[in-house]
């Protein structure tokens, strides 16, 4: 069975990351561009499509063979679901040239919205694995303090487990460079937060996202007005540009739990050339 789609007459540009790697900041710096609309909640209603798509499609057939037929109608479905609802959204959001979307969770499906959405681009954030899980040792900390649980509070100071946990985000992301090269850039948060104008030739080529009136002091502008998030908020979100939180895991991990992270992230912070400075390979050199 064949479906006929409508055509999407204008870029989709998914934004993902781990979590704690400056997903909104990059979500900020992308919705600042004329042609792009200004920030929106975490888009996590896609994000569940998604995996409702991957937890079914893996099922005995028997249970879809009476709605659907077969894989590639299943498929064809969830391409109608994706389709309608960047549609829907770039309406809801004034048609702007350029349709910004993020939610870190949605980061292990851009391979399959890759397929889904040809003319989408994605950007990922990556940033120091030691930094990632100083910071989300605070949110579970924050967590407790405010009676929520979640994996990060179950891991508790578990380095292997909260690496693991960081690395998980970026699954099947090398597939997705090694097969569509043009479709996926990664950018570190740590020149993101410091000087964004160095990234912004590469994100202007590859986004088309003209980034001539940023101004890197000025506050966040969001579609409506944002609430509070207790647990996961810091200081700097919303703000300015600030280096302050690069480096904070010397103020908060061990050096056996640096080790740790270093070892279990090894593959990760060579491919990005981050520093080791606590693990086997500490000889590496400092990242240009």
């Amino acid at each position: 069975m064949t479906t006929d789609h409508p055509e999407i007459e204008f870029t989709p540009i998914i934004v993902g990351g781990a979590m704690r790697t400056g997903t909104s900041l990059l979500q900020n710096i992308l919705s600042s561009a004329p042609s792009s609309n200004d920030m929106m909640v975490e888009c996590q209603y896609l994000t569940a499509q998604l995996s409702l798509y991957l937890n079914w499609r893996n099922k005995d057939e028997r249970a879809l063979s009476d709605f659907f037929d077969g894989n590639k109608d299943f498929f064809e479905h969830l391409k109608s679901l994706v389709i309608d609802f960047m549609i829907r959204t770039h309406k809801q959001q004034g048609e702007p040239q350029h349709l910004i979307l993020k939610h870190p969770e949605m980061t292990p499906f851009f391979p399959l919205l890759a397929q889904l959405i040809p003319s989408a681009r994605f950007v990922a954030t990556v940033r120091d694995p030691k930094d990632v899980v100083a910071s989300m040792l605070a949110v579970a900390e924050r967590q407790r303090e405010l009676g929520r649980t979640s994996n990060m509070r179950q891991a508790g100071r578990n380095m292997e487990a909260l690496t693991k946990l960081f690395l998980n985000f970026y699954r099947g992301l090398n597939r997705l460079l090694n097969e569509k090269p043009r479709r996926l850039l990664f950018v570190k948060y740590e020149t993101l937060a410091t000087q964004p104008q160095r990234l912004f030739p590469a994100l202007t080529d590859f986004t088309g996202l003209d980034f001539s009136k940023y101004d890197p002091d000025a506050d966040w502008k969001y579609t409506r007005p944002r609430g509070v998030n207790k647990a996961f908020d810091t200081k700097i979100r919303g703000k300015g540009l600030s280096s302050s939180s690069i480096g904070n895991y010397k103020d908060t991990l061990s050096k056996d739990e640096i080790a740790t992270v270093e070892e279990t992230a090894k593959n990760f912070m060579e491919g990005f050339r981050y520093p080791m400075v606590g693990g086997k390979n500490n000889a590496l050199k400092q990242p240009d």
